[in-house]
């Protein structure tokens, strides 16, 4: 994670921190708008919308769109890395606390060293499994201090399975570095994601509504703008600098954004053992995937 210049270095670390603020807060957001909306049709409004955005920004700015294999490496990964992926996190959303829920996408950046791992990209580290032991028993220990609340044993499995995809996707992403700027990536990538979730949608006999209430309409705007067209630029950004492991390590932020803003938007209660819990998966993700030698 070298950087040629300390300005340089410091931009990257605002948008590291950028992202992790508006992800997190995301999960709740996503909350909000599944009030009226159905998990997928929420899901396709969120992507249509931003994928438009996209579009115009790459028509107006003349950016080039990606050819042949890179094309292909693109909508293959927005395909399953966001038409899969989201698909599975906003099933498991509809039922699930935010606060719990992001603490079990945090496990994301472990996921995303051990497929780089796979892959070939990194080495295997002790330390690295230690963290990974640390952040596990903190998973426990936060799903424990919400034993109050039925958790949905598949809306759990559905943010497991959502974020490991969503960290293969990272990985395959980074394999293939495709040359092109992230406006035009994130149009492709979304505009894949967007045609299985409106497929699957339909398929599932969702209705097709638009909502009513302004809080829902805040939340969609809130995903659309800042949680999803200026997080995913930084996000693009973030990993044609650092590798897929150091850029998804974002993602053990945002269970703490997320628990704030949950609690404060959503009524969510906050308690010392989740605390406990999230912050040992903090610390465990630390030490197997940011703590130097």
């Amino acid at each position: 994670m070298t950087t040629t210049s300390d300005s340089s270095q410091r931009l990257t670390l605002f948008a590291f921190f950028l992202t992790a603020l508006l992800g997190g807060g995301n999960s709740v957001a996503v909350r909000f708008s599944n009030v009226e909306l159905a998990p997928y049709w929420g899901a396709t409004i969120r992507l249509g919308s931003s994928a438009l955005l996209f579009w115009l920004i790459v028509f107006l700015w003349r950016i080039p769109i990606p050819q042949r294999r890179d094309a292909i490496v693109l909508l293959l990964t927005g395909f399953f890395g966001v038409g899969v992926s989201f698909g599975l996190l906003y099933f498991g959303f509809v039922k699930l606390q935010a606060s719990l829920g992001s603490v079990i996408i945090a496990m994301g950046p472990l996921m995303t060293f051990f497929f780089a791992i796979l892959h070939g990209l990194e080495k295997f580290r002790w330390k690295s499994l230690f963290g990974g032991m640390i952040a596990l028993t903190g998973i426990a220990i936060a799903a424990r201090a919400q034993l109050g609340v039925n958790i949905p044993v598949l809306s759990v499995l559905a943010l497991v399975a959502g974020s490991a995809i969503s960290a293969e996707g990272n990985v395959i992403l980074k394999i293939f570095s495709p040359k092109s700027d992230p406006m035009a990536t994130n149009a492709l990538t979304l505009s894949a994601g967007l045609a299985l979730l409106l497929l699957v949608s339909f398929l599932m006999g969702e209705t097709h509504n638009l909502p009513t209430l302004p809080a829902t309409w805040i939340a969609i705007t809130y995903t659309v703008i800042p949680g999803s067209v200026i997080m995913f630029y930084l996000f693009v950004w973030l990993l044609a600098r650092w590798s897929a492991s150091a850029t998804s390590y974002v993602i053990m932020l945002f269970p703490i954004v997320a628990t704030i803003a949950g609690s404060l938007l959503a009524g969510e209660t906050i308690t010392l053992t989740f605390i406990l819990g999230g912050a040992l998966v903090l610390v465990g993700v630390w030490i197997g995937a940011l703590m130097k030698k």
